[in-house]
């Protein structure tokens, strides 16, 4: 920024947000607040002029950013500590070792500007991971009852928009959404079910995807790009089996799509266990982006997070850097475990026959037990509320059956920030992910079934944070 610029401007206002400052002519933007920060903290470091031609108006931004950031309580510490971390990253100097404070810049931004659509949205796992990169949601469609609740429940506060003027943006069945309705919209995001497509004949492309949930997207974003309002970037998420799904016929024909929709793609298998929760959990991601808003761009895939919680972006480093977990990291503390979650007598002993019996006729399934300090567990299930039998806790240090995860445990085993009764573990890096605090709002029953149908957050989250920097910024 010329120095010229900044010595004709003279503050008229208290600043409404960090994002925008009140000036004579004008707003300061964020980006321009940035370019005004840095060189203050430059200048002011190596004593250019204290005070320098602008120090008025850099102190004024250094206090209402360190104002907002204490305020929001979107990173830890002292006003010290803030001060030091941004000047850490203003200026690229290391900051004092007991400075422990990490600055989210894509939350610090607020990206209000940005807006998402939640397709398929079970209890806003996209919703979580779009809105702590500052997005802004502007339509959600859930058909389930009971997600509904818990969507409203843990949404409502930070997107009322969707649930005033009779639920208008809060659609209940995607069937029933017409397209012109819609709000306007940068990504879509949408979970959508799997299922067989139709190709007979020569067909292929959008016309495929007739009957199925995933031709509501489609459609969607034809007619958006219909009348010049494309989305830049499709969000998508699917079981692992996509891949294969009717001898791949399935995928083909998504892929074949967003082609014919006039968007470039990248996909991949990622596995939650690399994203610092201790769960073996895979899912297929679709990363598309439109090619007219967004040329010559490709994306890298975020395989896992370290210790550190830096982005791993290569297969062969995950098993030395990825983050180290253990499955009572989620644990809730012993002593508040209600007895019901231990399985009975009867249940325990017609797992082991069931399993034996299995075993023999060479199916290999049954149940399956883990020990809390094991790094990992096997994939939550939406029929978990039936028995717990994939993910049982093995309790024969304490001569009891094994038991089930308690509600907020299962909540937690997908990165939700559920405080229950308290944490076992409470230095549990899972509070590292700093997610928005989540409530469930519904039976047990229906708790397992949401949990086990969500998405894990944290992935969804590095995703979204990948998406905003390779492709939006």
């Amino acid at each position: 920024m010329k120095r010229q610029f900044l010595k004709t401007k003279k503050i008229v206002g208290e600043a409404t947000s960090y994002s925008s400052m009140n000036y004579e002519d004008g707003v300061i933007s964020f980006e321009n607040q940035y370019r005004i920060l840095r060189e203050h903290l430059r200048l002011c470091g190596i004593g250019f002029g204290v005070p320098h031609d602008f120090f008025e108006l850099g102190e004024l931004l250094l206090n209402k950013w360190v104002n907002e950031i204490e305020k929001a309580g979107f990173i830890k510490g002292s006003t010290d500590d803030i001060r030091l971390a941004l000047k850490s990253e203003f200026i690229n100097t290391a900051a004092k070792p007991y400075c422990k404070v990490r600055i989210n810049f894509p939350k610090l931004i607020e990206r209000g500007d940005v807006r998402f659509i939640d397709l398929f949205a079970g209890i806003g796992g996209f919703h979580q991971a779009l809105h702590s990169v500052g997005a802004r949601c502007v339509f959600a469609s859930e058909w389930d009852k009971n997600a509904r609740i818990t969507y409203e429940a843990n949404y409502r506060h930070i997107s009322p928009n969707l649930f005033e003027d009779d639920y208008r943006f809060f659609n209940s069945d995607i069937n029933d959404a017409r397209p012109e309705d819609i709000p306007d919209f940068d990504i879509c995001c949408g979970g959508f079910p799997c299922q067989a497509f139709s190709i007979a004949g020569l067909k292929r492309g959008f016309e495929d995807t007739r009957g199925t949930l995933f031709f509501n997207i489609a459609n969607i974003v034809r007619y958006k790009k219909s009348i010049g309002r494309a989305p830049k970037v499709l969000f998508l998420e699917n079981v692992k089996g996509l891949k294969m799904h009717d001898k791949g016929k399935t995928l083909e024909v998504i892929l074949g799509t967003l082609h014919e929709l006039g968007y470039e793609y990248r996909y991949e298998v990622l596995n939650a266990k690399y994203f610092g929760v201790p769960q073996n959990r895979e899912r297929l991601f679709i990363i598309a982006w439109d090619k007219e808003q967004i040329p010559n761009a490709d994306f890298r895939f975020p395989y896992g997070i370290d210790e550190d919680g830096n982005t791993i972006f290569a297969k062969s480093e995950l098993e030395e850097r990825a983050m180290k977990t253990t499955l009572s990291d989620i644990f809730e503390p012993v002593e508040t475990i209600d007895p019901s979650f231990t399985i009975s007598d009867r249940m325990w002993i017609g797992h082991q026959e069931r399993k034996k019996r299995n075993r023999e006729n060479g199916k290999g399934f049954g149940y399956s037990l883990f020990k809390p300090c094991a790094p990992y567990c096997s994939t939550i299930s939406a029929r978990y509320w039936k028995d717990g039998s994939e993910i049982l806790i093995d309790q024969s240090d304490r001569s009891l059956n094994p038991r089930k995860l308690t509600p907020v445990e299962a909540g937690r085993l997908q990165g939700y920030n559920i405080e229950g009764n308290g944490w076992a573990n409470r230095n549990t890096k899972l509070k590292t992910h700093e997610q928005e605090p989540f409530v469930i709002a519904v039976s047990k029953k229906e708790a397992y079934h949401q949990f086990g149908n969500s998405v894990a957050v944290p992935v969804i989250k590095r995703l979204a944070q990948e998406i905003f920097k390779q492709l939006i910024d």
